[in-house]
């Protein structure tokens, strides 16, 4: 046996049995090389092979480091949600924790670079990879949150010199504020359980100075909608046709299936602004987006970024980083994609046996209801006071009448009392 395997085998079966645990540091190339009577080039090739097989890694400066369990990934066991935002957290600690090593740099100095972090850009490049979403390095940003990418994006110029926002409706009820706040131009377009009307959108795209079109593709907010793939071709057609551009919401996108691209995956003329949250697969608390943009638009963003934020959180960032490269990010996300498909399986098999007599979307573990107009609203709203009506997402008075509840609620009393009503309606 080689010294090269040795030292992979070695470290393999001191992780299987518990003598190096999660988080451990492992012997520097130097000691490696003395224990196992080798160069060190034969020793940082061992340690590399380990990182590639996912059982350790690297610390800038510091070290390696054993990544608990990462090798039995394709067999993981039922945790519960409690257990997850544990596990979650402990694991963020830890890089949290990691960061603050050697980073003196990051406390104590202005490090200034827009864009962000050098090394959380080159983590979500590979992330973005394995999403189908392919960009250079240079095309991504790093923001506080989602939300202020879409403030800078609302008040920038874009190179077709149009002004007017288009927003699908309902849609994230950030934006709706975020545009109306700031009296900014703006044009609406429905989009229900039918979809979008093409036809409209088109006519829209044509006429209505439409600098950007802000849509989430995927598990839509709130609605839970998702583009076919024909939609999304038509829509990047369209959008390269009459010169608009399209703000991609990715925020669901870590639980939707690997099939199921985004549009930034069918964009050829760069016209896709893609944004990516970690609120839904992480925790809301960490307030870091990442946003992949198009050539034209880079310089000019981050000019204006750069009035706002002299840096975006630096140890959060590094932190992510850490997160991501070590394959944390991609284990708990498996985690967490197992709890949310069994409450989906669950909750799917309730409703159907529930039998609803009205149209409706179930989207995960959320269901949404589109009443019939002869349910008069202001009935519904004294008998149903705790449920979610969706208003807020739309930036005028609400037009439909949807309603939205989560298996977690007292969904089974609600869909009573809305076919008791829609009886006595059609009598």
């Amino acid at each position: 046996m080689s010294k090269y395997q040795e030292i992979v085998n070695t470290i393999i079966q001191q992780i299987d049995t518990g003598r190096l645990k999660r988080g451990d540091k492992l012997p520097s190339v130097r000691q490696l090389s003395q224990t196992f009577h080798c160069s060190k080039d034969t020793a940082q090739k061992a340690l590399i092979e380990l990182k590639y097989q996912k059982y350790i890694y690297p610390i800038l400066k510091s070290g390696y480091y054993v990544l608990e369990d990462n090798h039995q990934d394709d067999m993981i066991p039922a945790i519960t949600p409690s257990d997850y935002h544990y596990l979650a957290y402990e694991n963020f600690r830890t890089c949290v924790n990691e960061t603050l090593i050697g980073r003196e740099n990051y406390l104590f100095n202005y490090y200034h670079r827009q864009e962000g972090l050098e090394e959380l850009t080159q983590s979500l490049q590979n992330l973005f990879l394995d999403e189908s979403v392919y960009c250079k390095q240079e095309n991504i940003v790093i923001t506080s949150g989602t939300q202020q990418a879409l403030y800078i994006l609302s008040q920038m110029n874009f190179p077709n010199q149009k002004k007017t926002i288009l927003l699908e409706q309902p849609t994230y009820h950030r934006m709706n504020e975020l545009v109306k706040s700031q009296n900014l131009p703006y044009l609406t377009i429905k989009r229900d359980f039918e979809g979008l009307d093409f036809k409209r959108l088109e006519k829209l795209f044509k006429e209505g100075d439409i600098k950007f079109f802000y849509t989430i593709p995927r598990f839509s907010n709130p609605l839970g909608l998702s583009y076919t793939l024909k939609e999304k071709e038509n829509l990047i057609n369209l959008a390269h046709k009459y010169d608009v551009y399209i703000i991609e919401d990715d925020y669901m996108a870590d639980f939707d299936k690997a099939a199921n691209v985004p549009l930034h995956y069918l964009d050829t003329h760069d016209r896709i602004i893609y944004l990516k949250s970690f609120s839904m697969s992480l925790f809301p608390a960490l307030r870091l987006g990442g946003l992949v943009l198009p050539k034209k638009l880079r310089k000019r963003f981050l000019a204006d970024k750069s009035l706002i934020d002299y840096d975006t959180n630096l140890i959060m960032q590094k932190a992510l980083s850490l997160y991501i490269d070590n394959g944390m990010f991609a284990k708990n996300k498996k985690y967490l994609r197992q709890i949310r498909q069994q409450k989906s399986l669950e909750f799917k098999k309730e409703v159907h046996l529930s039998r609803i007599c009205i149209p409706y979307h179930l989207s995960q573990n959320i269901l949404t209801l589109e009443l019939p107009a002869k349910l008069r609203k202001s009935f519904l709203k004294k008998k149903l006071k705790t449920v979610d009506w969706l208003e807020k997402n739309y930036i005028k008075n609400c037009p439909y009448q949807y309603i939205q509840l989560q298996k977690e609620t007292d969904w089974k009393e609600v869909i009573r009392v809305l076919h008791t009503s829609f009886s006595q309606s059609v009598q």
